[in-house]
């Protein structure tokens, strides 16, 4: 089968396409045929050597899927051949075959299209947790949403609105601006032409501040979500888009902000998975309820055949996407 192989990190022409033998399944894993990758951010960290933490290589890259079952490893009774169905699969996305521990496999609505599907273990959940489980806003709540044209943040627009929150988008042009209040948010902020971000944002809430923040970009952008914070507010931050911040900076503008009882939370998909189970597949169900209803949507950006993954990820590094990037390995 055709997969994409990376041996050593560095830029996108390290992503190679090879034949490899089709993996067989173990006890409890399903073999799933492969009609679309998501390729995530996490992705391209992985490839540049910056992931946390960092897998071991070489390796397959791609951490969701959407396909159909084509064989059943041992003691998997609830799964069927032939079944729809999306998968975390942690490595081995971007290849025609991919197994899936039976546990992380979840069966597709037939309105569900596999691109959709593909975007979904690891964007769609994240997004749904992110509002509905780790820092669920109150109804008139104010967001902050980062990356509000991504594929995290294109989902965070509509869920955070069925919480009944007020959203702020950030973007970062003004066709992204024009999707994200597509996609539901109530004001819509420009960083680029912005150069006071939290200023703006104070402004828009009359002062208040911003109840809760998703932000994936963490590193120059966390002064910025400590100046606009609510009292009492709640900042997320779920992905190192940006890098680290100053060590040194960070700690006295968290001291600075000490009176005003924040919270702050570290968001890994991977912990919700393994440490509430139960919870995260509660919640398939409802995020598929919402993508039926149009109450939250992922556009999808541009779909790539695996011999042009190295384009995929330059694109998404280079902040050129708006919405999901898929591989088709067909």
């Amino acid at each position: 089968m055709q997969a994409v192989y990376l041996e050593k990190t560095g830029d996108a022409d390290n992503l190679k396409l090879v034949e490899q033998p089709v993996p067989q399944p173990g006890p409890g894993e399903v073999r799933i045929e492969v009609a679309a990758a998501g390729i995530n951010f996490a992705d391209v960290l992985v490839r540049r050597g910056l992931y946390q933490p960092m897998p071991e290589l070489p390796l397959v890259p791609g951490l969701e899927v959407a396909g159909t079952i084509d064989a059943i490893g041992e003691g998997v009774t609830h799964l069927a051949g032939g079944e729809r169905v999306a998968a975390l699969v942690g490595q081995g996305g971007y290849a025609r075959y991919a197994l899936a521990s039976a546990k992380g496999v979840v069966t597709l609505p037939d309105d569900l299209t596999f691109d959709l599907a593909a975007g979904l273990p690891v964007s769609g959940m994240t997004a749904y947790h992110l509002t509905h489980t780790v820092a669920a806003p109150q109804p008139g709540a104010w967001v902050v949403n980062y990356a509000a044209a991504g594929s995290v943040g294109s989902l965070v627009n509509g869920l955070a609105k069925t919480c009944g929150a007020r959203v702020i988008a950030l973007v970062g042009s003004e066709k992204k601006a024009a999707r994200a209040r597509e996609l539901g948010a109530d004001h819509v902020i420009d960083y680029r032409a912005h150069k006071d971000v939290a200023g703006a944002v104070l402004d828009l809430t009359a002062g208040h501040g911003a109840d809760v923040i998703y932000n994936s970009v963490f590193g120059p952008t966390v002064r910025d979500d400590l100046k606009m914070l609510a009292l009492r507010g709640h900042i997320v931050w779920y992905g190192i888009a940006g890098g680290l911040p100053n060590p040194k900076h960070l700690l006295v503008a968290l001291m600075r902000r000490f009176t005003a009882s924040p919270t702050f939370t570290f968001y890994h998909l991977i912990t919700s998975v393994k440490h509430d189970a139960r919870r995260h597949n509660e919640g398939w169900g409802r995020l598929f309820d919402y993508l039926l209803a149009r109450q939250a949507e992922l556009p999808l950006h541009g779909a790539y055949p695996l011999s042009r993954v190295a384009a995929a990820h330059t694109a998404l590094e280079n902040r050129e996407t708006m919405g999901k990037l898929v591989l088709h390995p067909g």
